[in-house]
């Protein structure tokens, strides 16, 4: 039973994320997005240029031993991110921009000084989870159907290829988890875990008998939650006489990539590293088109140009 906790905890983290993300999204402008037209097929190229270029740099300087730099990019990403994934959920509660505003720099500098001070597992995967969870609702807000599936399937196949072939995500993720950032969902396998323990570690040569902790890229959990959010957001909201037609192929997206979830822990749980988004994002897609067929009952997937 002690075994399979981290699974069930990597599993509330990756459905969660998904259904708080749908929970979540109403409260935000349609247009409040990162791309100035959700429906252009280039904006998941933009995306994936952008990611490439983050990779390289990371690696660089992991190579060099800057690790001081890398934590104060993440340091800033963390204080923006929350900006602006607060900003509009405080505006929410009370409908004062000054309120809003000084309310989503506080929730920041609050999260930036419990990176700084008190890194351990659980603070580095709330902030995670925080940071993923905004991602996820900003991307879906502003990639409609198809960018999104162009998006999905891109990054599966550069996944496969980081850590099968060129096998550099192995090296990022072991040059980085060090570092106390987050960039992955910690799962301790002891109560007593502390994230010390991964100082001066490979945890993907490790034994997996000897591995402290299992982990989960938090990409893993936020690309397919982009599918899910997006759908819920760009497709109709009936079908017929199918009230919530987005919502019940958003869910079907959910159950997809949950089954690739399971599928993906199969393999996990034999100790080798693992490329995540190859299952989860092909499990969300498979979800997403087989649900949409049921309750629009049509070819175009909600595809729009």
């Amino acid at each position: 039973m002690k075994s399979k906790l981290p699974i069930l905890l990597m599993f509330i983290i990756f459905v969660g994320m998904q259904l708080l993300a749908l929970a979540l999204v109403p409260l935000y402008p349609s247009d409040y997005q990162a791309f100035p037209n959700a429906n252009d097929p280039t904006n998941p190229i933009i995306y994936v240029v952008m990611l490439l270029a983050m990779t390289g740099l990371m690696l660089v300087l992991i190579k060099y031993g800057l690790g001081k730099i890398i934590k104060a990019i993440f340091v800033f990403a963390v204080g923006t991110t929350t900006f602006v994934v607060m900003l509009p959920l405080l505006y929410q509660i009370i409908p004062n921009v000054d309120f809003a505003i000084y309310g989503s720099i506080a929730i920041g500098l609050v999260l930036i000084g419990l990176l700084l001070f008190k890194p351990e597992w659980y603070v580095v995967d709330a902030i995670g989870f925080i940071i993923g969870l905004g991602a996820a609702i900003l991307l879906g807000l502003s990639l409609s159907i198809l960018p999104v599936l162009i998006l999905l399937i891109a990054l599966a196949i550069y996944d496969a290829i980081s850590v099968y072939k060129t096998k550099h995500m192995i090296a990022l993720a072991e040059g980085v988890v060090p570092l106390k950032l987050p960039v992955v969902f910690v799962i301790p396998k002891k109560r007593d875990f502390s994230m010390t323990q991964l100082e001066n570690t490979h945890i993907a040569s490790e034994p997996p008998e000897e591995r402290e902790a299992m982990f989960m890229g938090v990409g893993d959990a936020v690309i397919p939650s982009i599918l899910a959010v997006s759908a819920a957001v760009f497709l109709p909201a009936a079908a017929g006489s199918i009230p919530d037609a987005n919502i019940l192929v958003a869910i079907g997206t959910v159950a997809g990539s949950t089954i690739g979830f399971f599928a993906l822990m199969t393999y996990v749980l034999k100790g080798n590293p693992q490329a995540g988004l190859p299952l989860l994002n092909g499990g969300a897609i498979i979800g997403y088109l087989l649900t949409y067929l049921l309750v629009f009952q049509n070819l175009s997937f909600g595809i729009t140009l």
